[in-house]
C-alpha cells in the first residue's frame, strides 16, 4: 500500500515537472480543437457585446418613436426599427443579455440540484439510490417542453419564473452522470482511506468526491445551457417566457407571427433567429470541445 502511494506521488510530481498534469493535458487539447476555439470566441464577443452596448444605448431599445417606425437598417439604425419605432440592434443586445442570463442561471440551478441528487444516490447506494433514482425516472417520463410550458402556466410567465422552470425540470441528465461517477469512485483506495481514517461524510462527497467527478458534469452543463437558451427562445416566442417590453432574442422571434413583417421587415426577426443559432452553435462546439479534452481515455 504504502509503495502503490509513493509510486502515485512521484507519477504526480513527474508530470507536474514536465507541466502535464490532467489539467494541462486538458487545456492543450481544447486549444487544438478548432471548433471549441472558435465557439469560444464567438460566444465572448457576444457577451462583451451584450454587457458593454447597453451601457451606452440608453432607452431606444424601450422607446416609442412613431416617426420612425418601419424603418429599414441604415446609419442611424443599422439594424432598422420595428413596428412601433424602437431600435432593433438596441433590443438585441439587451435581448441577449437577458436570453444568456436564463441560460446560465437556470444551468446554475439544474446542475445545483442534478449534482446533489445524483452525489447522495451514488455515495450511499440502496433504498436512498432507488428512491432518487426512481424520482429521477418519473421526472424523465414527461415531455420535457411540455411539463415546462405548464409550470410556466401556473407560477405565470416572467424572467425569474422561465429561469426557475427550466432550471428545476432540467437536472435529470446531470444526476444521472454525477450517479454514475460517484457509484466507481467511492470504490477507490483513497476513498476507503478516507473512511477508515474517520473524515466526515460531507467531506468525502464535497472535498474529495466531487472534484474528481466534475469533468463529466461540466460538459453536460454546457450543453444544458444552450438547451436552455433554445427552451427560453421557445416559450418567449409562445408568450410564456419573458414578456415585454422586456425584450429577449425569443420574443423578438415574436414579431414574425404576422405575415405583413414576415414579408415585409425582415430586419426584425432574421437577426435574432440568426443570433440565437450562432450562440447555440458556440456553445455546442464548446461543449464538444470540453468532452474531447476532458475524456482521460484521451490522456493515454
Amino acid at each position: 500500500m504504502n509503495n502503490t502511494i509513493h509510486s502515485q506521488d512521484s507519477i504526480d510530481q513527474l508530470e507536474m515537472v514536465k507541466g502535464e498534469s490532467f489539467g494541462y493535458k486538458a487545456v492543450q487539447r481544447f486549444k487544438r480543437h478548432k471548433l471549441a476555439m472558435f465557439g469560444l470566441v464567438v460566444l465572448g464577443f457576444l457577451l462583451i457585446l451584450t454587457i458593454v452596448v447597453p451601457i451606452f444605448i440608453g432607452d431606444s431599445a424601450y422607446e416609442l418613436n412613431f416617426t420612425e417606425m418601419a424603418q429599414s437598417p441604415s446609419l442611424k439604425h443599422i439594424s432598422g426599427t420595428d413596428s412601433i419605432g424602437r431600435d432593433i440592434f438596441a433590443r438585441l443586445m439587451i435581448g441577449g443579455r437577458v436570453s444568456l442570463s436564463v441560460g446560465l442561471v437556470s444551468v446554475i440551478i439544474s446542475t445545483t440540484i442534478g449534482v446533489i441528487l445524483g452525489g447522495l444516490a451514488g455515495y450511499f447506494g440502496g433504498k436512498v439510490d432507488m428512491i432518487i433514482m426512481r424520482f429521477t425516472d418519473t421526472i424523465m417520463c414527461f415531455p420535457y417542453l411540455v411539463i415546462v410550458m405548464t409550470l410556466v402556466a401556473v407560477l405565470g410567465p416572467s424572467l425569474f419564473n422561465t429561469m426557475f422552470a427550466i432550471g428545476v425540470l432540467s437536472w435529470t441528465r446531470i444526476a444521472r452522470i454525477t450517479r454514475g461517477e460517484f457509484l466507481h469512485l467511492r470504490e477507490m483506495q483513497f476513498i476507503e482511506a478516507d473512511r477508515s481514517l474517520g473524515i466526515k461524510t460531507p467531506t468525502i462527497i464535497f472535498g474529495h468526491l466531487l472534484p474528481n467527478a466534475l469533468s463529466p458534469v461540466i460538459v453536460s452543463a454546457t450543453f444544458n445551457m444552450a438547451n436552455a437558451i433554445l427552451m427560453e427562445a421557445g416559450l418567449s416566442f409562445l408568450g410564456l417566457g419573458v414578456q415585454l417590453p422586456t425584450p429577449s432574442w425569443g420574443n423578438m422571434l415574436q414579431e414574425a407571427t404576422t405575415l405583413t413583417i414576415l414579408e415585409t421587415m425582415p430586419w426584425v426577426w432574421i437577426p435574432a433567429g440568426i443570433l440565437i443559432a450562432v450562440t447555440v452553435l458556440s456553445i455546442n462546439f464548446i461543449g464538444d470541445g470540453l468532452r474531447d479534452a476532458m475524456d482521460p481515455k484521451m490522456m493515454l
